[in-house]
C-alpha cells in the first residue's frame, strides 16, 4: 500500500490544532504529514515542528491545492463559518478523509452540509470526541446488552460547570458527552424540552444580539438544562450549571448511567474515570454500600503517553481503516453521529425559545436565535 499523504488546517488565532489533532498521525506508519497551513507566522512554524510536516503554508486553499492530499485534519476549534468553509473545501478538493475538530459545526444545517458534502463524495469524516474509543465505555455498553444491570433508565450528561457555564460550555465541552450517551444507548433521541436562563431570567433573542462564541452566534444563556425522550423509554439530561468555584474540570465532565440495579460514571475522559455504585440511585442512607472502580481488561493507553495524544492517534487510526475500505462501527466517532449531538443541543435552545418540546432532529436546522 501507498503511503497516504495529510495535511493540516490550524489557525493560531482562532483555535490553533485544537487538542492536538495535527499530532493525530504521528505513531501511523502509513501517514504522512506533508503540509500544514496557518495564516499567523508564528504559529505555523511552531506547529509545524511538532508535527513534522514538511512544509508549512499561510493559506490553506493554496495547500489543498498543491499537495492534494488524502487526508485533511481540520484542527481549530473555533466552530465559525470560516471552518465548516475549510472542510467542504477539503473534501472538494478530493481528499478520503477528514478529522475534524468537535464539534462538527454550531448549527445544524452546517452539520448537515457536512455529512452531504461528505456522503455525495464518498469522505469518510471522523470528529475528535472523547468518549467511545475508549474501552472501558465500551464495556458499559456491552454490559447493557447484556442486561448486566438491568434496564437503562436514565442518563445524565454534564459539563464542566466552570467560568464559560451556559452555551459557550456546552458548545465545547457536550459533544463529548452527548457522544458517549448516543453510543451507550444505540440510539437517538426524538424529543428534547429545554430551558435556557441569562442572569437568572428566561433567556430571549434580544439578549443574542452581537454576542458569538467561539465564532459561533448570536447566541445567549449562562445556564441550560434539557430532558431527551428516547424511543426505547430511556430518558437523557443534559445540564450546563456552575458547579463549585468552577475547578473540577474533566473531572466532573461526563455521563452518568442509571440502570435499574445500578449507577454507572463515566468522567474525566479522555483518560477516563468509570465508578459503579450497585444500586439504581444514590441512596444516603446505605451505609455499607460504596463506588467500585470499573476497568476493561484492554489496557487504555501506552505507559507515558498523554490520554489526549493517545485519544487522537486511536481516531486516527480509525480513519485509516475507512479510508482503506472499512465499514463504519458503533465505536467510530462518524460525521453523522456528530450531527445528532448537535442537534440535540440546538434542539434544546429552539425548545426554551418556543417553550414547547421539540421533535428531534429538527424540521427548521438553522440558528433559533437569529429569528
Amino acid at each position: 500500500m501507498s503511503e497516504l499523504r495529510a495535511v493540516t488546517i490550524a489557525h493560531t488565532g482562532r483555535g490553533n490544532a485544537g487538542h492536538g489533532l495535527h499530532r493525530a498521525f504521528e505513531d501511523n506508519p502509513r501517514v504522512r504529514m506533508v503540509a500544514l497551513a496557518d495564516p499567523d507566522t508564528t504559529g505555523r512554524a511552531e506547529l509545524a515542528a511538532e508535527c513534522d510536516a514538511d512544509r508549512t503554508y499561510g493559506d490553506y486553499r493554496e495547500m489543498l491545492a498543491c499537495e492534494r492530499p488524502d487526508i485533511a485534519v481540520v484542527a481549530r476549534h473555533w466552530f465559525d463559518d470560516n471552518r465548516v468553509e475549510e472542510v467542504l473545501d477539503a473534501i472538494e478538493c478530493g481528499v478520503r478523509g477528514v478529522y475534524l475538530e468537535k464539534p462538527v459545526a454550531a448549527w445544524p444545517d452546517q452539520a448537515r452540509a457536512i455529512c452531504a458534502a461528505a456522503d455525495g463524495a464518498g469522505v469518510h469524516v471522523v470528529l475528535a470526541h472523547r468518549s467511545r474509543e475508549h474501552p472501558t465505555l465500551q464495556m458499559i455498553r456491552d454490559c447493557l446488552g447484556r442486561s448486566e444491570w438491568g434496564p437503562l433508565t436514565r442518563i445524565r450528561a454534564m459539563d464542566k460547570g466552570d467560568h464559560r457555564v451556559g452555551v459557550e460550555e456546552a458548545m465545547i465541552h457536550a459533544p463529548h458527552a452527548f457522544d458517549a450517551m448516543l453510543f451507550v444507548v444505540g440510539e437517538a433521541p426524538v424529543q428534547v424540552a429545554a430551558t435556557v436562563l441569562q442572569n437568572g431570567r428566561f433567556a430571549t433573542r434580544a439578549d443574542a444580539v452581537g454576542r458569538t462564541e467561539n465564532g459561533a452566534g448570536p447566541i445567549a444563556g449562562d445556564r441550560i438544562t434539557a430532558t431527551y425522550i428516547f424511543p426505547g423509554g430511556s430518558i437523557g439530561t443534559f445540564e450546563s450549571v456552575p458547579v463549585g468555584d468552577g475547578s473540577y474540570g474533566s473531572r466532573r465532565l461526563g455521563t452518568d448511567f442509571y440502570f435499574q440495579h445500578a449507577v454507572v460514571t463515566a468522567r474525566n475522559q479522555p483518560a477516563g474515570e468509570f465508578q459503579m455504585f450497585p444500586r439504581g440511585e444514590v441512596m444516603p442512607t446505605d451505609h455499607q454500600l460504596g463506588w467500585s472502580v470499573l476497568k476493561a481488561q484492554e489496557t487504555w493507553a501506552p505507559n507515558g503517553i498523554d490520554p489526549m495524544l493517545w485519544s487522537n492517534q486511536l481516531h486516527g487510526r480509525e480513519l485509516v481503516r475507512l479510508v482503506e475500505g472499512g465499514d463504519i462501527r458503533s465505536t467510530t466517532c462518524s460525521v453523522h453521529e456528530a450531527t445528532v449531538g448537535v442537534e440535540m443541543l440546538v434542539g434544546a435552545y429552539r425548545s426554551h425559545l418556543e417553550g414547547r418540546a421539540i421533535r428531534l432532529p429538527l424540521e427548521d436546522p438553522g440558528n433559533p436565535w437569529t429569528e
